[in-house]
């Protein structure tokens, strides 16, 4: 038997601790669920805020008359073209005449008194209170956006200090800026103080989403990964269907946005109850904290444990990932580019999370062109997700990670494709739409479980947040992808259909990892599927065998220079 092999794994400890005991079952409770379900209402609630409702042209002469709506708006511009333009006429003689027929080539000029705006869903928006229409219309577009940048630029600041300083004071540092940033940029009279703190809120999104998920996969075996991720994305799913009926109950967006930011300040009542990750604390050499953190996990479990003994064990296994990590040098985000296998299982990981990101942000934020209610749009958009996350934990544990990512990102791209080719038929782009959001949260699932097991422990933040920020780089031009549907509403369809079907077949490149040991050392990572075939079944693989080779001399070099 190889040194690796005989050696102790971290896997190991927790067998002997409780792998999936009471002490993880109640933080999963406790913790990951009401946090996973109340982080889309803090991260999402943008896309009610800047909703724009139906508008047009303000002529204070028609709006102090006792005409109806219907009626004001039929003197105000020709049907389908009266959201930016107005008839060039004086209104006082039109009402004092009764002038309601006008001619069809009666010219127009553009608003140039404001908008007026339907209320039937909000009594005010951002969109209404800085006029985000007609010229501006791409406003609404360029917040979303900007929030998406916010994310390239935060997201692999915060995975380093994670990697560098701990996943609990990161989770919690996180959780300040974002409820301090969140809840100031409703109360701002400025437009631009506004756009600045929505950006920074955005760049700690992605951090807030994974940080949780990372704690908790840390402390359970292999075999219940799968559960953390469907746990964590089912509690999501939770809030995002609530916040419609908070939007719809709220109808102002200064009341919805301080409704749903001000739960994040409730993450702070963890602050004793989280624990450290015990992996990370051996692989920073804390083995006095790491024995703590896994003493009372193992008193929770009923699983008593000599202090001395397990002290002696973690040190043990934390000297020896000290001496791999010795032969990497210091792991950086590098590593991901520096290392043929690696590399590519990164960039593979990484363009299907752009993807993803392109279809389940895409179609949710495509609501408003669906038609009908915002609100019941939503809420069936988001709800989609609950089969497809249940069909996505079940393929996982039954055929593995890489099928079940090939085939729901193929289905999401083909139902984008089939709505952009049935334009026009009615209730068309809502069922594909539906079908798409199935299966790109099943995909994301999916696509977020391999990444967490392919990337190795020294450097698993890092490598998610870098694909966090492919994806979010992505991200900037959706919302603009999405204001194309004023040319066309076959066009974001289509971007986003065919996208997904190219994530799909390159995914089928990616190694299995059901069951497998997760790497721990860059080393790991790079010998990890190297033996694998495209069209293999998923089955036991001899990447666990891989793990007992020792560095090929040409790594090695690699490792020193």
């Amino acid at each position: 038997m190889s040194p690796l092999k005989s050696e102790l794994e971290f896997e190991d400890l927790l067998a002997d601790i409780g792998d999936y005991g009471k002490y993880q079952k109640r933080l999963i409770w406790v913790f990951l669920v009401p946090s996973a379900a109340l982080l889309p209402w803090f991260s999402m609630n943008i896309l009610f805020m800047v909703f724009t409702p139906d508008h047009w042209c303000n002529v204070p002469e028609l709006a102090s008359s006792n005409l109806s709506i219907a009626a004001q708006r039929s003197i105000t511009a020709p049907e389908g073209n009266s959201s930016c333009f107005r008839y060039d006429l004086n209104y006082t003689e039109v009402l004092m005449n009764e002038r309601w027929h006008l001619k069809n080539d009666t010219p127009l000029v553009p608003c140039d008194r404001g908008w007026k705006y339907d209320d039937e869903h909000f009594d005010e928006t951002a969109a209404t209170k800085w006029n985000m229409v007609c010229e501006r219309g791409h406003y609404s577009s360029m917040v979303m956006t900007l929030a998406n940048v916010g994310s390239i630029i935060g997201t692999p600041i915060y995975g380093t200090l994670s990697d560098k300083i701990g996943r609990k004071p990161v989770f919690f540092l996180v959780i300040f800026v974002t409820a301090m940033t969140a809840i100031s940029s409703v109360l701002m009279d400025n437009f631009t103080a506004f756009l600045v703190l929505r950006t920074i809120n955005g760049s700690l999104m992605p951090s807030v989403f994974q940080l949780p998920f990372i704690i908790l996969l840390e402390l359970v075996g292999p075999t219940m990964r799968t559960r953390m991720n469907g746990i964590s994305n089912a509690a999501w799913t939770m809030g995002l269907c609530l916040m419609p009926l908070i939007a719809y109950v709220s109808r102002e967006w200064v009341t919805f946005g301080l409704a749903t930011s001000s739960v994040s300040v409730l993450m702070f009542l963890y602050w004793k109850l989280l624990p450290e990750s015990p992996r990370w604390l051996i692989s920073r050499e804390k083995y006095s904290e790491a024995t703590t953190v896994l003493t009372r996990i193992a008193e929770t479990n009923g699983r008593s444990q000599d202090p001395a003994e397990l002290r002696m064990k973690i040190k043990k296994l934390g000297e020896r990932i000290k001496k791999e990590k010795e032969t990497e040098a210091s792991n950086t985000a590098l590593d991901f580019l520096r290392y043929p296998n690696l590399r590519k299982k990164f960039i593979i990981v990484s363009f299907c999370w752009v993807a993803d990101m392109f279809a389940y942000y895409g179609l949710q934020i495509n609501v408003p062109n669906l038609g009908g209610n915002p609100f019941v749009n939503f809420f069936f958009l988001a709800f989609v997700e609950v089969p497809g996350l249940l069909c996505s934990w079940y393929a996982m544990e039954r055929w593995g990670r890489r099928w079940s990512s090939v085939a729901f990102l193929t289905l999401t791209g083909s139902a984008c494709v089939l709505a952009a080719m049935l334009e026009g038929i009615p209730y068309a782009a809502v069922a594909c739409s539906l079908v798409g959001k199935f299966g790109a949260s099943a995909s994301f699932m999916a696509v977020y479980q391999q990444s967490s097991e392919l990337y190795p422990t020294t450097v698993r933040s890092i490598g998610m947040g870098m694909s966090g920020t492919f994806a979010g780089m992505a991200n900037i031009i959706v919302p603009y992808i999405i204001f194309l549907a004023i040319f066309g509403k076959y066009i974001p369809f289509l971007v986003i259909g065919v996208v997904c079907i190219l994530a799909g077949m390159t995914a089928i490149m990616l190694p299995e990892t059901l069951d497998e040991i997760l790497p721990q050392t860059v080393h790991d990572a790079e010998v990890f599927g190297k033996d694998h075939k495209c069209f293999s079944c998923t089955g036991k693989h001899s990447s666990l065998e891989s793990f007992e080779q020792e560095p090929s001399p040409k790594l090695l070099n690699d490792y020193v220079s």
